[in-house]
Order: structure tokens, then sequence, then C-alpha cells
């Protein structure tokens, strides 16, 4: 090709970059600028694109209600809780399947673990709602949240552990048991650091999962637990949403995850390369 037609592909590329930059930051601007605006604005039947009276207090107004502080700190306790217990388990079966169970029934094993991921949670939702109301805790408590998650987590991060693990070579296993190591010991201090990025990826994905679901925290919390994504529609006065209130609610909200990435990014890139290639 000549330098023109190469000049010509890269214009045309960086402006589809530049298009699908616009489209992907704008819903986030608009809800960033919607949520200093006042209510009189955002009803205005003509839309601005800057807010025309800063309304600040829609923010402190957040943190004054006991209930968004509440729900906040619920979503806290089950993502967190929950993505422990789900790392926890995961390592532990995701090394059992890499290390003790191969060839043809480990791969079944595994595949019949990851299948639990795969089904449509509404298909459950009826099902998990009796069940959790007929233990003594019900279904309004941090337990049974956090052990309904465990459903979707767990089989994610089993199968994500056992590819990991079994990318970590076996030779530095075996050099350790060499040097004297228990089964132990090899396994806290030579594979565990070995796949340590790989679980910084797992309990990320496990975390978002527990912080954003709506539909099992729509139907099991109510008074006792509420997660925010449940908090989210109480903004209203009368038969009217306070979609400044949502929107400033919506935008605290996503500071947990976006700033967790940005700490975490460095073992998130390792974490999910891992196992790519085959040496």
């Amino acid at each position: 090709m000549d330098s023109a037609t190469n000049r010509l592909i890269r214009y045309l590329f960086l402006s589809f970059l530049a298009i699908w930059l616009v489209f992907t930051i704008f819903p986030l601007y608009f809800q960033f600028i919607t949520s200093l605006k006042p209510v009189a604005e955002i009803n205005s039947m003509v839309p601005t694109f800057w807010p025309e009276t800063m309304r600040p207090e829609n923010y402190s107004g957040i943190f004054a209600d006991p209930g968004s502080l509440k729900s906040l700190i619920d979503s806290l306790i089950v993502s967190i809780a929950n993505t422990l217990l789900s790392l926890f388990l995961g390592t532990l079966a995701g090394y059992a399947l890499a290390r003790f169970i191969r060839g043809f029934a480990g791969e079944n094993i595994a595949m019949w673990i990851l299948s639990n991921r795969m089904f449509p949670p509404v298909a459950v939702i009826i099902p998990m709602f009796f069940l959790f109301d007929a233990t003594p805790w019900g279904t309004d408590s941090y337990f049974s949240l956090i052990t309904l998650y465990l459903v979707f987590n767990l089989p994610l991060a089993t199968w994500l552990m056992m590819v990991f693990f079994r990318d970590a070579p076996r030779e530095l296993e075996e050099a350790a048991y060499l040097d004297g190591f228990t089964p132990l010991q090899t396994f806290f201090k030579v594979t565990l650091p070995l796949v340590f990025p790989g679980m910084v990826s797992v309990a990320m994905l496990c975390w978002i999962f527990a912080w954003n679901e709506y539909l099992f925290a729509n139907l099991m919390t109510g008074t006792t637990v509420k997660t925010f994504p449940v908090h989210i529609p109480s903004f209203t006065s009368g038969s009217q949403t306070l979609w400044n209130l949502v929107m400033a609610f919506s935008m605290v909200a996503m500071l947990p995850p976006v700033l967790l990435f940005i700490f975490l990014r460095r073992y998130m890139v390792r974490g999910l390369s891992l196992g790519v290639v085959k040496g």
C-alpha cells in the first residue's frame, strides 16, 4: 500500500475510535451532569448538556439519608463476604481439579461445575425463594444473600482457578517437595504466589457480580438487608422519580469498582492472561 492509502486507513480507524469513545463516555457524562441538576431542569422539555443551576447538595443528601448509607454498607458486606467465600472454596476446588482429578473424569466434572453458571437465574428464582424462606434465617438476611450468590460465583471461581493452577508449572512443586516442603507448605509458599494475579481477577469478577446484582436482591431482601440496586428506585417524591438523586447515588455506587480496578489493574491484566499461551 502507498502512504496515502495508509493515512486514509489510519484516519478512518481514528475516526471510528473517536465515535466509539463518544458513544461510550456520553452516557456517563450525562449521568454526571444530571446528578448536579435540580428536578425542574431535568423535567424541562429542552435538554441541557451542562447544569444551569448546580446542585452539589444532591450528593450530600445521599449520605445524610440513613437508608442510602445502609444500602451501600449492606452491599459491601454481602459482596465482600461472598467474594472471600467464593475465592476460598473455588481455589481449593480448582486446585483439586487441576492436580488430582485429570483426564476425562476431570474434564466432565469441570464442565458440570461450569454449566451451573450457564443457566438463566430467572429459572431458579422462585424455587430459591421458597428454599431460603423455609430456613431458620429466612430470606431477608445476609446469610441467605451471600449463600445464594455462591450458586453463581463458585462455579466461575472454580473453573478459572482450575485453569490458572493447570498453567502453574508442576515442576516447581516437585522441587519444593525435594527441598523438604510439606504439601501444605508447597501450596501456600509456592503454588499460590504463582496464581495470585489470577486470584485477584477471580475476586474482582465475583465481587462485581455480587455488587451489581439486582434480581435476587430485589426478591430476597426487605427491611433487614437492602442492597444499593434495590434502594435506587426508592428515590421518589409522590409519583415523581427524583432522577437527580438516582443519578447521584448511581455515581457514588460506581466508585468502589472503578477504584478497585484502578488499583488492581496490574494484577487483573496478568491474571486474565494466565493460561493463554501454552509452552
